[in-house]
């Protein structure tokens, strides 16, 4: 009898790993990415200065995660993870505190360059290192569950911002930045610090599910190779191109206010639809998670198909508030695609032995298309959404072709594969 590689039973150890996954992209990441957005009406007016110049805090974070990316990814295959992702969460809480205590514009600057900083593990590569290392089956199920509390933790932060804020009669903007960073340190580094290891091996454990080698150790190409690979080029691409696409969505509120001739309340509907949105894509992480487990290029075929048809929708439906709040629904599911299904389709093409290394890269340019996506957007909407919306099919479509194509080339990489 061979040594036993796997356990087809989950364990306490393999629970706390999906456990911190939840925690921390429910509270830093939720906290950073899905509550600006409320802060954005405020803060510029108490600063003096105008919406854009604060919102540039936003840019300099996802150009601090793209170019840390690589880096970060390396400090994740060489040392210990739950240093790493401590200093990360640390990172993204201070940079809270911070603007809490400080009060002036350029504190947001720094901030923004700490939480990208710390980001970059605690989104991007935390979940998807630990759920590939933890699990050779259900992988991707992990990580739709843990990346769909990035919508929910958004939903009820910003429920509890408007009960803390009260329309300007409760408490002080800074006392609430404060909390945030209270909630960012609470919320993860009791399980950075004390429920996860990189492997299962360092635990006395063993990963869930059958493994993808007869030995049960990780399998996959050289970060080396890869580089040198087509197919590394086409996935970097399109991975990029999905996360540009998402922030069409951030469009939605603008584009129903430039509505006429309509019955409803524009503005509210646009609000409503990214609400809509943010509850639907995180359903959609799930669901697209356990489908990508089973068949991943059915469900970025299927993700092609949602985003365009959320798009359409959106454009043509102005008729009906509820065809405006379908199309935002079915653009959720488009949506997952860039923090679930992306991870899924690295792994099987390019295997877990050298994946931190791999997925950073990929990252990177994944955050550039992040810090450049809003003004892209913002820019093309001056010229009219019928070009806005056009130039999203068409961008839909690039990514389809990019993606059939690494599909169709995954094997002669694969075949590259060693242990």
């Amino acid at each position: 009898m061979g040594e036993t590689t796997y356990t087809d039973k989950m364990s306490v150890r393999h629970i706390l790993i999906a456990i911190t996954g939840i925690m921390i992209t429910f509270g830093c990441s939720a906290l950073v990415f899905s509550t600006w957005s409320a802060f954005q009406a405020v803060v510029p007016d108490m600063l003096g200065v105008e919406k854009s110049v604060w919102a540039f805090y936003i840019t300099v974070l996802y150009l601090a995660e793209a170019f840390s990316a690589p880096f970060i990814g390396r400090l994740i295959a060489k040392y210990d993870i739950r240093i790493v992702l401590s200093v990360s969460a640390l990172l993204v809480g201070v940079g809270f505190l911070l603007i809490g205590f400080v009060k002036q514009l350029w504190v947001f600057y720094l901030a923004g360059l700490m939480m990208g900083l710390g980001e970059v593990g605690i989104l991007w590569l935390a979940v998807p290192t630990l759920a590939n290392n933890w699990f050779n089956q259900k992988a991707g199920t992990v990580i739709g569950t843990c990346m769909a509390f990035t919508g929910i933790g958004g939903a009820i932060w910003l429920q509890v911002f408007n009960a803390l804020y009260a329309g300007g009669n409760g408490m002080d903007i800074w006392t609430i930045y404060i909390i945030w960073g209270v909630a960012a340190l609470v919320t993860s580094l009791p399980f950075t610090l004390f429920c996860i290891r990189k492997t299962p091996q360092e635990a006395g454990a063993l990963p869930y599910g059958k493994p993808q080698t007869a030995s049960g150790k990780p399998a996959g190409i050289d970060a080396s190779k890869a580089l040198k690979s087509p197919v590394f080029y086409t996935v970097f691409l399109f991975a990029g191109i999905i996360n540009l696409l998402t922030i069409v969505a951030q469009q939605f509120p603008s584009y129903t206010k430039s509505l006429t001739d309509v019955t409803f309340d524009a503005l509210a509907v646009g609000v409503m639809m990214a609400t809509v949105m943010m509850v639907a894509q995180a359903i959609c992480k799930l669901a697209l998670g356990v489908a990508a487990d089973k068949n991943a290029k059915l469900s970025f075929i299927a993700a092609f198909v949602t985003g365009v048809a959320g798009v359409l929708l959106v454009w043509f439906g102005t008729g009906s508030e509820i065809m405006l709040y379908a199309g935002a629904a079915i653009y959720g599911f488009f949506f997952a695609a860039c923090v679930v299904l992306v991870p899924v389709i690295v792994r099987q093409i390019f295997g877990n032995r050298e994946y931190p290394d791999i997925y950073s890269r990929i990252s990177m340019f994944v955050n550039i298309m992040g810090a450049v996506g809003p003004v892209f957007w913002a820019f093309l909407g001056g010229f009219g959404y019928p070009i806005l919306f056009a130039v999203a099919i068409v961008l839909l479509v690039v990514v389809l072709l990019l993606g059939l194509y690494s599909f169709s080339k995954a094997k002669t990489v694969q075949d590259q594969w060693t242990e």
